[in-house]
């Protein structure tokens, strides 16, 4: 009964440690509160620890004296480990591939524990005894967890954790392979070593080591690889988002410069018209006059602003497309209700409103009749201000996840990409959605002027 106990807490402390190197990755992920996991683990701890003993007490009653039974409590164990992997895959919320590689990550390095405590009671004065479970034993699975659990988590922190949101579940996956290759290979050799021989010859201890070390260095270096791998992707498409928020811009310059050197020009040439009509009329030939004015205003093509609102910046984007989509043949309405000065950079308007404009007209081209428009709506109630786009497209849509995609080739949603991120620095959000031939979008911005000064400042 003695050999039960010794064994049963044992198992409590070896199961525990190797918990707790699970669980670290996924705090504030499990399918309850953080008490309620705890507890319901602890109670899974202690009935697997209990079959588990219960199975070796007799095992070792059974087996004559002379037989080895390390193996067969090794192998127990392991069937033990079933259990507590069934438990750990329900209470928490991921990818199952991410809660695999954790896993196999922690009974790695759970057996690399339980090779130290194991080195560590070669080296004490402890009569050997068939089932070695005592307060010995626990001491040094103690001591080794207290040693080796910390330095773990803190490798888990700094390599796995930063990257862990970024990874999808095919790299997670990838990485399980070589976890379960060596976990085997370890399970093999553990069950089988003499960790006498192993303590009494340096160069096999170095080794032993050494080749366990050496697994955890490379995740360590595949860890910080796609670390930076993966900031040279943000960057490039930090860039990209930059480069197209330019192309914008220098898209809406062009117009807006072509039409001002367009009033210019006409200004310009009303002059020699006026000329040439007052000529006519102090020559008295009136007839000649009307003529010649019917036909200067049928091929004039001068392009008034439309009067939308008392702001500049939106009145003028709104003209802008407002232009373009007719020229499309694309049915433009807008609905603008907002003051003449607003507390939001002009480089935000413009970037916003060109983004959702620029991204409407693109789409409606694609769309067949009545679905050819674009509806614009801007109106500030309280201390926010709503923007909501609706236009028509051609019913295809690209995603990854939950978010939209471009069905163009050269871009990749960097729009709504830039439009979310202006949402986030006024303090407000984007919501993009789709209905059959129909895309909606729609922005939120806070008209608090702390919230862009808060954002510039961090």
């Amino acid at each position: 009964m003695t050999d039960f106990f010794w064994l049963l807490a044992d198992d409590i402390v070896r199961i525990t440690v190797f918990a707790v190197l699970c669980a670290y990755p996924f705090m504030g992920s499990f399918r309850f509160s953080n008490k309620k996991t705890a507890f319901l683990t602890l109670l899974v701890i202690f009935a697997v620890s209990v079959i588990d003993s219960a199975i070796s007490v007799y095992i070792s009653f059974t087996i004559p004296e002379e037989e080895p039974i390390s193996v067969q409590l090794d192998m127990v164990f392991y069937v033990i480990m079933i259990f507590c992997m069934a438990w750990y895959l329900y209470a928490v919320r991921a990818v199952w591939q991410k809660k695999a590689f954790i896993f196999l990550f922690s009974l790695t390095s759970a057996l690399f524990i339980m090779s130290i405590a194991n080195c560590v009671l070669e080296l004490l004065p402890v009569e050997a005894k068939r089932i070695t479970a005592g307060l010995h034993t626990i001491l040094s699975t103690l001591s080794a967890g207290a040693i080796t659990v910390p330095l773990l988590c803190l490798f888990l922190k700094l390599f796995y954790m930063p990257v862990e949101k970024r990874m999808g579940a095919k790299e997670c996956g990838y990485l399980c392979i070589p976890l379960l290759i060596l976990l085997m290979i370890f399970v093999i050799v553990f069950t089988f070593m003499d960790y006498v021989d192993l303590v009494a010859d340096p160069t096999s201890f170095l080794l032993y080591f050494g080749l366990l070390l050496s697994a955890f260095v490379l995740y360590g270096v595949i860890f910080r690889m796609y670390r930076l791998a993966y900031e040279r992707y943000a960057s490039n498409e930090k860039y990209l988002e930059t480069k197209h928020q330019i192309d914008i811009r220098d898209e809406q310059y062009r117009r807006i410069s072509e039409n001002i050197e367009n009033v210019r020009r006409q200004r310009h040439d009303i002059r020699h018209h006026m000329v040439l009509l007052c000529e006519l009329l102090e020559k008295d030939e009136k007839e000649k006059a009307i003529l010649y004015l019917k036909q200067y205003l049928e091929h004039s093509e001068t392009r008034s602003i439309t009067k939308y609102c008392d702001n500049p910046v939106i009145n003028l984007l709104a003209s802008h497309y407002g232009d373009m989509a007719k020229e499309r043949d694309i049915l433009f309405n807008a609905h603008i209700q907002v003051p003449g000065s607003l507390p939001i950079q002009d480089i935000d308007l413009s970037v916003l409103l060109g983004n959702l404009l620029e991204n409407a007209l693109d789409a409606a081209q694609s769309a067949l009749g009545e679905k050819r428009m674009i509806k614009l709506n801007m109106i500030c109630s309280g201390k926010m201000l709503a923007v909501t786009v609706d236009n028509g497209f051609n019913g295809t849509v690209k995603k990854s996840g939950e978010k939209y995609l471009s069905t163009k080739s050269e871009h990749r949603g960097l729009g709504l990409s830039s439009l979310s991120d202006i949402a986030a620095k006024y303090g407000g959000g984007a919501d993009f959605r789709n209905e059959e031939n129909v895309f909606y979008s729609s922005v939120m911005l806070s008209l608090d002027n702390t919230h862009g000064e808060k954002k510039q400042s961090t």
